[in-house]
């Protein structure tokens, strides 16, 4: 009797399980018919009817059939290995060796590990998201340095005016600063008694000799007197005595300093003015203490001038200055450009460009990082268009693009626009994830 009552209970207990059982999957067939709308920026927003994202404000869209926009936490750790310089940081390496700077070994870093989280998303969310994607290969990078240099003087094209002999300009026909001047343009005219006397002494030795050599003589004491060789031929054929004594320019520019005044009395140690020669201009530069090794002469140099329309000036670095800024703790450099037109003028500001170093290896846009105080990360997509979230450690970098020195291979899929909003994603749904999990 005990054993048949055991059989029937049994019996009623696989009855009342197999009945739930089917209520229980009607019950998700209902479900699984039943549209489903979610919010095309924040995911985990789901409703089972049409509306607005309580979050952005979006209308809700159709989930797509089989898409998943759920968040995987998929923990899988990564051992990375890096090689740095104790010294200069910046320098990181896959593999053991010297640093290129001041060539101390490296020194291997502590192994980190790095969680990789993916997320897949609907086809209609990536385009709300506008992301763009761009294939990781290996191409040249030039690194550089950015500075800013300003325009001056070419110092070898400055010529400085002063009187050969004491005396006072009668005439003067430079005005101002900035005065344009063509070669062999009165500049002033000078009454000096020394000069008087050398030229009454030179048509005596005229009128009194025929020997060349004491001809040629009286003609060398005029000319170092700063007579200039038309005007000792027209004294020899008028044999008259220049009252005044013209002084021409010897090659054109612009008056760049200007010292005295017509009526003025001069001494030969007196500079009466300077002519620059604006053919070719000096940029100088500087760059901070620790960058002093990474530049060297003849290095590429790209001059930006705003003045000019963003114009760039190619040139080469001339002259890198022995000792340091004693304020500002920053080496100076200079570099020479062309300048036949005269269309860059002393005193411009603009921005240089110095090409340091380039390498053949794994580069991105930087526009495709995502940033933070410890650690750099970007947006795979995978070959199923799940999306993971990767740490990267950098390398050098320009201002465009920066060397990956692990994380990345080439042929993979990176995101360059709309990463951050799949990783704010990510952090939601991540959030919302332990939020569930803590409740449960």
């Amino acid at each position: 009797m005990t054993r048949l009552i055991h059989i029937f209970l049994v019996a009623i207990a696989l009855f009342m399980l197999s009945t739930i059982s089917q209520a229980s999957q009607r019950e998700r067939t209902f479900f699984a018919q039943q549209p489903i709308y979610i919010c095309p920026m924040h995911s985990h927003i789901v409703k089972d009817h049409e509306g607005e994202c309580p979050i952005c404000g979006m209308d809700l869209v159709p989930k797509e059939s089989g898409a998943v926009t759920m968040m995987e936490d998929v923990h899988t750790p990564r051992t990375m290995v890096s090689y740095i310089c104790p010294m200069h940081s910046h320098i990181v390496k896959d593999h053991p060796g010297d640093c290129p700077i001041c060539g101390m070994d490296l020194v291997e870093k502590a192994n980190e590990q790095r969680q990789v989280a993916q997320i897949s998303v609907t086809g209609a969310i990536q385009q709300a998201m506008s992301i763009r994607t761009e294939v990781v290969k290996r191409s040249t990078l030039e690194t550089s340095i950015k500075t800013y240099g300003s325009v001056n003087f070419d110092e070898t094209r400055l010529r400085h005016i002063h009187s050969r002999a004491p005396g006072w300009i009668e005439r003067l026909t430079v005005n101002s600063i900035g005065q344009d001047i063509k070669k062999g343009q009165l500049l002033y005219e000078i009454y000096a008694p020394e000069l008087l006397i050398a030229q009454e002494d030179f048509l005596s030795l005229l009128s009194s000799t025929r020997s060349e050599a004491l001809l040629e003589r009286g003609r060398r004491r005029l000319q170092l007197l700063g007579f200039a060789d038309d005007l000792i031929k027209q004294l020899e054929e008028s044999r008259l005595v220049f009252d005044r004594v013209p002084y021409y320019a010897q090659e054109s520019g612009i008056v760049s300093a200007l010292n005295v005044r017509e009526g003025m009395y001069v001494e030969p140690a007196e500079r009466i003015m300077t002519v620059a020669n604006l053919a070719s201009v000096w940029v100088i530069a500087d760059v901070f203490e620790h960058q002093a090794n990474l530049i060297k002469v003849d290095q590429a140099i790209q001059l930006t001038l705003p003045a000019l329309g963003d114009n760039h000036f190619d040139g080469k670095i001339d002259f890198i200055y022995p000792t340091l800024d004693p304020i500002t703790k920053t080496v100076r450099l200079r570099f020479v450009l062309d300048n036949p037109e005269a269309r860059i003028k002393p005193d411009m500001l603009g921005q240089v460009n110095i090409v340091t170093d380039t390498i053949d290896d794994i580069n991105i846009v930087k526009t495709a990082l995502i940033q933070t105080e410890k650690h750099n990360r970007v947006i795979v997509q995978n070959e199923n268009d799940a999306f993971e979230i990767r740490s990267v450690i950098l390398g050098l970098s320009n201002h465009e693009r920066v060397q990956i020195l692990d994380g990345l291979s080439v042929g993979e899929k990176i995101v360059t626009s709309g990463q951050f909003l799949l990783d704010a994603e990510a952090s939601l749904q991540n959030a919302f994830t332990q939020s569930n999990q803590h409740h449960h």
